[in-house]
């Protein structure tokens, strides 16, 4: 597998309608923003979970879907991607059919959509190589350099256990390989332009032991050397070879920091690495930043501590919120998981102690947060359920009413709101706030809807409005004849009324 260097370098960028394009440097790699890395993180993070659950084919969908904001993505993607395809396979999933392959052409003019389409057909049928080569190619017309790398060393080990390759496949593998060279060589990515070359020549060489004798994979072999050779060439003294080793170990170094999947060695080196610059520069937010990413990365409770420690020392010192707040976020994800772990062992005791910790510290939080940040809907709205969840409903109510204001949280604040006022039994407000929030809401059968509809028929069945809540309920049994108690409480209602 060839290892990414000199991210940083590059130039490509995305245009408006978020798919790849290049601009005067054609042999720059595309670029991810960190938004959009993290929008990809959070389906990856979800696909891992359905994979855990063996729901291969949901799992397959999510990491597609976070693979369109981050395209390079191979070791938090692409790699798991491919473990899920392997097991749907082994347990006997359906291979694509013909309708699948016209419905997502691998040959789309737009780069991206031809990937997506490659990875979420490589994602059905993984022995499939045309799927693998598909992805390969379209990585490459992308510019994800990493994604494209490690699908062609797919398709060369593909070739050579495959007894009836032919030769456009292995014609297509060198190209792609020389084509990856070519542009990181122009790039000053040595390391990684030296395997491409290699990987060339090793398919090649396969290519030449399956066809004998073959004067035109003699002629390629040699082309490659060469260009080979000319790139081992350009460092023929000791201070342009040390400068070089010493460029491409920062360039790993920055890789590798960025990935999220480390062995527990190279993650301690980078630890210590961060740790001698963060005290050698104090003031220095960007490898503050750097450390305590790295210090969670495995989520071990040490690391986390060490990390909050830090965290708090730097605040006190600076008194600098956003590094409290930092602190702070670490010890609620430390809490959330300590849930998550407990529930498990199936000890209801303990859950409760748990939660009721992890509800207090967070009321704390979001309550100095809102003091902090008066006008942020996103934190008043996070008060606002914590206090819900506490009970205390006269403080999320006007939570809840001011974080409305953000379109994004209208519907479900208007839901809350609804059943604050149910507890507080303010039915009428209750029947208006989740009318609204069902109107306003986008989706007409998702979990969140369902919800805003018995809580509607729960506040109209208690103003005494039996015939709304009947319809309410009877509308809710159409979408999920299961849900809740509504079946009891629809039977539970006078005939009439």
């Amino acid at each position: 597998m060839v290892q990414a260097r000199g991210a940083e370098r590059t130039s490509m960028t995305k245009n408006g309608n978020g798919n790849g394009s290049v601009d005067d440097d054609s042999n720059a790699r595309f670029a991810t923003s960190s938004e959009d890395k993290s929008k990809g993180r959070k389906w990856f993070d979800r696909a891992r979970e359905l994979g855990e659950k063996r729901n291969f084919d949901h799992a397959i969908e999510y990491y597609v879907s976070g693979l369109e904001f981050w395209p390079d993505a191979v070791e938090e993607a692409c790699k798991p991607l491919h473990g899920c395809a392997v097991a749907r396979r082994q347990t006997g999933g359906k291979k694509p059919g013909l309708k699948d392959s016209m419905k997502r052409s691998m040959n789309d003019k737009d780069p991206k959509k031809a990937l997506l389409n490659a990875l979420w057909l490589f994602g059905h049928d993984p022995d499939n190589l045309g799927f693998v080569e598909g992805v390969a190619r379209n990585a490459s017309r992308l510019r994800a350099e990493d994604a494209a790398c490690w699908a062609a060393g797919l398709l060369r080990k593909g070739l050579e256990s495959a007894p009836k390759a032919n030769a456009k496949q292995f014609r297509t593998l060198t190209q792609l390989a020389e084509e990856m060279g070519d542009r990181a060589a122009a790039r000053g990515e040595s390391a990684f332009a030296a395997a491409a070359y290699e990987l060339g020549i090793e398919t090649l060489n396969l290519w030449g032991r399956r066809i004998p004798k073959d004067e035109t994979v003699e002629a390629a072999v040699k082309n490659l050397s060469t260009r080979l050779t000319i790139l081992k060439g350009k460092y023929q003294d000791a201070d342009s070879f040390r400068d070089s080793i010493r460029d491409d170990e920062e360039q790993r170094d920055r890789h590798d920091e960025k990935r999220s999947v480390q062995s527990d060695d190279r993650l301690a080196e980078l630890i210590a690495k961060a740790q001698r610059e963060h005290e050698e520069n104090r003031d220095s937010t960007q490898v503050l930043k750097r450390l305590v990413d790295l210090l969670c990365r495995r989520e071990s409770e040490e690391d986390e501590v060490r990390a909050i420690g830090i965290l708090v020392t730097q605040f006190k010192r600076t008194n600098d919120y956003p590094w409290k707040l930092m602190a702070d976020d670490i010890r609620m994800k430390q809490l959330g998981r300590s849930v998550r772990e407990l529930a498990k062992s199936g000890d209801q005791e303990a859950i409760k102690e748990q939660r009721i910790k992890q509800l207090r510290f967070e009321l704390g939080v979001f309550k100095e947060r809102t003091v902090r940040y008066p006008t942020d809907h996103r934190i008043r709205f996070e008060y606002g359920v914590r206090s819900f969840q506490a009970g205390r409903f006269d403080e999320a109510i006007p939570m809840f009413q001011s974080a409305r204001a953000d379109p994004k949280n209208r519907a479900v604040c208007g839901m809350y709101l609804g059943r604050c006022f149910f507890r507080k039994k303010y039915y009428d407000q209750a029947v208006e706030a989740l009318s609204g929030a069902i109107e306003e809401h986008q989706f007409s059968d998702d979990d969140r809807a369902k919800a805003m509809r018995y809580w509607l028929g729960r506040a109209q069945e208690a103003s005494g409005e039996a015939t709304a809540a009947r319809k309410t309920y009877g509308n809710l049994l159409q979408l999920d004849y299961n849900f809740g108690d509504v079946r009891a409480r629809l039977d539970g209602l006078p005939a009439s009324g």
